[in-house]
């Protein structure tokens, strides 16, 4: 809450100091410090004042002015004296450096305006506690965003990585089976007669391509799901350095409409 005037002392209790050493019998009105330094009560109550071992009433006994105290009757010479300054109970203040916990922050609290531009680094941000309920999609329309949800245009030319599976030979083993969920590319050369089975991490809408570099007279036969127009695998290359490719576009869980060119040349 605003003040008018001065604020209360927040949240602070201090003792102050000693001022029993000026009681002369005579002088009413003493100056408030704690630690050397003045002190500036917002009211007589905020005070708990002990002259002579016997707890002055405040307002009655004793008024306030700035950081002066000034007692009705004077106190006796050398008279004991001990003061407590309290602070406000009803106000924290401000709270000490990493002192507030995520438990102790409201629900939905936290808002846009109270976040510094630029200040939620990557390192901040735990993998998958994001959710979509969270981002305002309409805030980072312009910006190098990709939404799963409405169309994107790119300005700029796409690749993917080629995922390079190695040579396949005997004593390797024969079977390939692609994860799809891997890439989108893929390439491997045939040492050996090969088959490509059912992949995994099957995404329907997915596509790429398969490309093969021959290493001599081997076949390569196909999983159930590998679907060939009329029904027919396609015979790839038996000559040593020569490429095939197999473009494919995942129509369902368990079909995969697939191209082949064969017989392209090899790489320099």
């Amino acid at each position: 809450m605003a003040y008018i005037g001065r604020a209360p002392l927040t949240g602070n209790y201090s003792k102050l100091d000693d001022i029993g050493p000026s009681f002369n019998g005579v002088t009413t009105s003493f100056a408030l410090t704690v630690s050397g330094s003045s002190v500036v009560p917002s009211q007589a109550v905020q005070l708990l004042i002990s002259v002579g071992g016997v707890i002055q009433e405040p307002e009655t006994a004793y008024t306030v002015s700035g950081s002066n105290i000034t007692f009705t009757e004077a106190p006796s010479t050398s008279a004991d004296f001990f003061g407590i300054v309290l602070g406000d109970t009803l106000d924290i203040g401000v709270p000490s450096d990493n002192t507030v916990s995520a438990g102790k922050l409201q629900t939905d609290a936290v808002v846009t305006a109270k976040i510094q531009d630029s200040a939620v680094t990557t390192a901040k941000i735990q993998d998958g506690s994001i959710t979509g309920a969270k981002l305002n999609v309409d805030s980072t329309a312009s910006a190098n965003v990709v939404y799963t949800h409405r169309a994107n245009s790119y300005s700029n030319a796409q690749s993917g990585t080629i995922k390079a599976l190695g040579v396949y030979h005997g004593l390797a083993g024969n079977t390939v089976t692609l994860t799809l969920s891997d890439s989108n590319f893929y390439s491997l050369t045939s040492n050996a007669n090969l088959t490509i089975a059912n992949p995994t991490g099957i995404t329907a809408g997915q596509a790429g391509s398969l490309t093969f570099t021959s290493n001599g007279s081997y076949t390569v036969s196909w999983g159930s799901y590998w679907r060939f127009a009329g029904g027919t695998a396609p015979t790839m290359s038996t000559t040593a350095g020569k490429q095939d490719r197999i473009d494919y576009y995942v129509a369902a869980a368990n079909t995969i409409h697939a191209v082949a060119t064969i017989d392209l040349l090899g790489s320099a």
